[in-house]
């Protein structure tokens, strides 16, 4: 969109972000995310962070890499720019807290392979450390590039990889965590869907001696275990307040029916996402009312998302203008893909999250319902090797840990770097 295709009151947003940022009242991170939810491209982005020069931290926005002198305090800033409580007000999976936030340029340019190089990998660890990845499944695409991901990360870092498919299961994640004891690993890093098995595996781990974080999805009831959040509710909430603009300028307002893709089964935080998303779109239409909002379980999953929300639209074949919120990016299709067959598409907006090659693919599609995803990029996640590494030598590490999201809509999908299936 260009500036005289956007509507003032946006325009006026912009300038307000850009003096922010300037004058150092916004944070690079904050200017990022509002940037890309007025619809500006990364380039446009970064053009402007450049000329801000230094960032939040006065360094500038590349690292130095802290080698392997067992200087700890130099590579805990590489790891951490914002050092361990960059964020005061914290409300995550265990109630208030503190947390850590990963500024979303703190990267350099993009390698041969088009991924952004973060500079929390900018270190050496001082031994040959042994790290555990037990990842979500190798049925899904993302998890399987995390693989890939993370393996390289490790091998930049010095330290060895091995990785541990928990299937989507429980009963799996569990074994394999008493396989990574059994092997006596350094460091285990945990993605899974159950936040109790999460607990179990936490503390099968320690009573090993072995520390572990947790990436998207909690232990249940252990604040100690390290946590790694997506976005969840500030995320959603973001995504919400867009899909509500969307239907302010697009339907004068008009909303009979918003389907919140939940999945119960990844536990109550997780939930948050549902309720990030009716909170933002109440922000902007706050008469809306609770009864045109309609919660399904998708599990996650495009198939089961499309077979929910055609019986949904089946029971509410009134429904005009409708807008669709996916837990992920194949929620978000799926939902999608039901709207189409019910010919409902062209007065829908959905929205997804994750930066999964579904949403990738419908955004550069000229006429989908599917309008807008928070997108996360997969190389951020090997921040949780960085982390593991510097804990392995006796450096400070946080408990909570914000990983960047973007908001990515058809207008600035291509500036993103690619996700999933460029390693793996």
């Amino acid at each position: 969109m260009s500036p005289a295709d956007r509507p003032a009151t946006i325009n006026n947003e912009i300038v307000e972000a850009v003096e922010g940022v300037i004058q150092g009242r916004m944070s690079r991170a904050q200017f990022m995310r509002r940037g890309l939810a007025l619809g500006l491209s990364l380039g446009a982005l970064s053009t402007v962070l450049a000329a801000c020069g230094d960032d939040d931290s006065g360094s500038s926005g590349t690292a130095t890499a802290a080698g392997a002198s067992g200087d700890v305090d130099a590579i805990g800033k590489v790891v951490y720019p914002l050092g361990l409580e960059s964020i005061e007000d914290f409300d995550g999976p265990y109630g208030p807290s503190t947390a850590a936030e990963m500024p979303g340029d703190y990267h350099g340019p993009a390698d041969s392979s088009g991924i952004w190089t973060w500079n929390f990998l900018d270190f050496t660890a001082d031994k040959p450390y042994r790290l555990a990845f037990a990842h979500f499944s190798s049925k899904w695409d993302l998890s399987v590039e995390m693989v890939a991901r993370f393996t390289r990360a490790a091998q930049t870092l010095g330290v060895e990889m091995e990785t541990f498919d928990n299937n989507f299961d429980a009963d799996t994640a569990i074994r394999n965590a008493d396989l990574i004891a059994q092997q006596r690993f350094d460091y285990a890093i945990e993605a899974q869907i159950f936040p109790d098995a999460n607990k179990a595996i936490f503390n099968k781990l320690q009573a090993a001696g072995i520390n572990s974080s947790y990436l998207a999805v909690e232990a249940a009831d252990s604040p100690e275990a390290p946590f790694f959040d997506p976005g969840n509710y500030r995320m959603c909430y973001e995504l919400g307040e867009w899909l509500g603009n969307y239907a302010a300028e697009n339907w004068d307002g008009k909303v009979d029916l918003v389907i919140l893709g939940a999945q119960p089964r990844a536990g109550k935080y997780v939930a948050e996402r549902e309720v990030g998303y009716k909170a933002g779109l109440k922000a902007v239409l706050p008469d809306l009312p609770d009864s045109v909002f309609e919660t399904i379980d998708t599990q996650g999953l495009l198939e089961e998302a499309q077979k929910k929300t055609a019986d949904l639209l089946t029971a509410n074949s009134s429904a005009r203008y409708i807008i669709g919120c996916g837990t992920n990016d194949d929620a978000g299709v799926g939902i999608t893909r039901a709207l189409e067959a019910a010919g409902k598409a062209s007065t829908a907006a959905v929205a997804g999250q994750a930066g999964q090659q579904s949403a990738v693919d419908e955004l550069k599609k000229p006429s989908s319902a599917f309008k807008v995803s928070g997108f996360g990029d997969n190389e951020t996640w090997t921040w949780m090797a960085a982390v593991g590494v510097l804990d392995l030598m006796g450096g400070a590490t946080a408990k909570n840990h914000l990983i960047p999201f973007y908001i990515t809509t058809s207008e600035n999908v291509d500036d993103f770097p690619p996700q999933a299936g460029t390693l793996s």
